[in-house]
């Protein structure tokens, strides 16, 4: 039996107003209306992303929940995700959703207690380190939002719970920041994060938490940038490097921008020696430089040679550095591939599977095309496999693979989210999440274990769906 379906719906002021000190008022009726006539208007919610590392469990949290009759709640049931969001008003913020599972006694199946699901408020975190929070109602509608988002774990080898979580965000006027959170116990033995924040142990000391104000590691500025566009290069994809981190950004000019974060990759085959990396700011290399402006990315998997740039006219552009590897990559580009099915329509959507073998593309005429890349590393090969028209009535402004490879998401401006078959498009979706958001999609994301996924919008609010089948 199929368990796709939404499971929270959150908005993202209402977060902020149970944090706001202002916002405390007493439990009369005249006060509940008096703070119902200050919330303000809804702040659209451009980016989303699941944080790519793993969560510590929270054995107690939600344990008030309990569950009804003739189910129990195992403490190992609980489960764990962090989802960071940049939005219109220039902040990013991040936020914990915790759950927990019931197993049936008469059968032994574990089902998901919805009820039990919560998603409440960790850090808001700021553009500049001059920053101040929260803005007056003036400043805000002042304030230059920040469209793209960029999420990745930086660590090199085989440990899946290693590594400091590096976010990045770019601003419209292309500023940049880049915050770290360290690498995060797994254990809930300890009641203490990596901010000295106490752990968590009911639903209602959740709620009402304070989010940490936390500045950035590293600032710099993009000349020419389009402000939208922006990607970070995994450090499971580009292996060690002497550059450190690097930042794919999209230029006015057309080409794409290589330049360094300034954060390093630690190279764990060298104990005790601190690894090196290029100042912040500092450009690699600029590909493809007199084409139209680049609207999305997508980097191969396990190859990061390899990696595609849909652009405002339609076409997708394919770039390999050939022979050439590791470092010297850069200043090495060629286009391999000019694919022109979405021509005429904007591609905001773009993305290889997890095993390498698709390259997924959405465009702003609502079609979809598949294109098998199973052999594009070796020999360059390329072939279209699959095509969905009008698979939304409005622009697909996302997309997102779930980590089987065989199945992925796309929001749209039409107000809803679908999932598809990738081995059967033609199937039409599998299932359409629709109704919860009142405004266009800008952005949906999946879990690293492929069992959540979450969308936001223009209306403020994010939305959590179960993508289990």
């Amino acid at each position: 039996m199929s368990s796709y379906r939404t499971l929270h719906r959150h908005r993202q002021e209402d977060l902020l107003l149970q944090n706001d000190d202002n916002a405390v008022r007493s439990s009369t009726e005249n006060a509940r209306g008096d703070l119902k006539e200050q919330e303000k208007e809804p702040c659209p919610i451009f980016a989303l992303e699941f944080s790519p590392c793993r969560q510590r469990k929270d054995h107690q949290a939600f344990a008030a929940a309990g569950g009804t009759a003739g189910s129990v709640i195992s403490p190992g049931d609980s489960r764990s995700y962090r989802i960071l969001t940049s939005s219109a008003d220039g902040f990013v913020r991040s936020f914990k959703i915790s759950e927990k599972s019931k197993v049936k006694k008469e059968d032994n199946e574990r089902v998901l207690d919805a009820s039990a699901l919560s998603l409440h408020p960790e850090e808001v975190m700021l553009m500049t380190s001059s920053s101040q929070y929260p803005k007056s109602q003036e400043d805000s509608l002042l304030s230059l939002g920040s469209a793209c988002l960029s999420v990745v774990r930086n660590y090199v080898g085989e440990d899946e719970d290693a590594g400091d979580e590096i976010c990045a965000a770019l601003r419209l006027d292309g500023h940049v920041a880049i915050w770290r959170r360290e690498q995060q116990q797994l254990s809930s033995s300890s009641p203490f994060d990596s901010h000295g924040c106490s752990d968590i142990s009911s639903p209602l000391e959740t709620e009402s938490k304070h989010p940490l104000i936390v500045k950035p590691l590293v600032e710099f500025h993009v000349k020419g940038t389009t402000g939208t566009t922006m990607k970070v290069q995994s450090p499971q994809v580009t292996g060690f490097s002497r550059y450190g981190i690097v930042m794919m950004v999209g230029m006015l000019d057309g080409s794409v921008l290589f330049v360094c974060t300034g954060i390093a990759i630690p190279d764990t085959r060298k104990c005790n020696e601190a690894s090196q990396c290029s100042a912040k700011g500092t450009e690699l290399d600029r590909v493809g430089p007199g084409n139209s402006i680049p609207m999305s990315f997508a980097t191969h998997p396990f190859q990061n040679l390899i990696f595609a740039v849909g652009r405002k006219d339609g076409t997708v552009d394919i770039y390999s550095s050939g022979s050439y590897q590791n470092d010297d990559i850069y200043g090495n580009f060629n286009r391999v591939h000019r694919l022109l099915h979405h021509a005429g329509s904007a591609v905001r959507a773009l993305s290889f599977t997890p095993d390498g073998s698709l390259l997924i593309s959405g465009c702003d005429g609502g079609h979809i095309y598949i294109h098998d890349t199973s052999s594009l590393h070796q020999n360059g090969s390329i072939r279209l496999v699959g095509a969905i028209l009008q698979a939304h009535r409005g622009y697909i402004l996302s997309l997102s693979v779930l980590p089987d490879s065989k199945r992925f998401l796309t929001s749209s401006a039409d107000r809803t989210v679908k999932i598809w078959d990738a081995g059967k498009p033609n199937n039409g979706p599998l299932h359409t999440f629709d109704g919860g958001h009142e405004d266009m999609i800008w952005n949906v994301s999946c879990a690293s274990d492929g069992q959540r996924c979450a969308s936001c919008s223009d209306d403020g609010y994010i939305q959590i769906y179960s993508c289990q089948e």
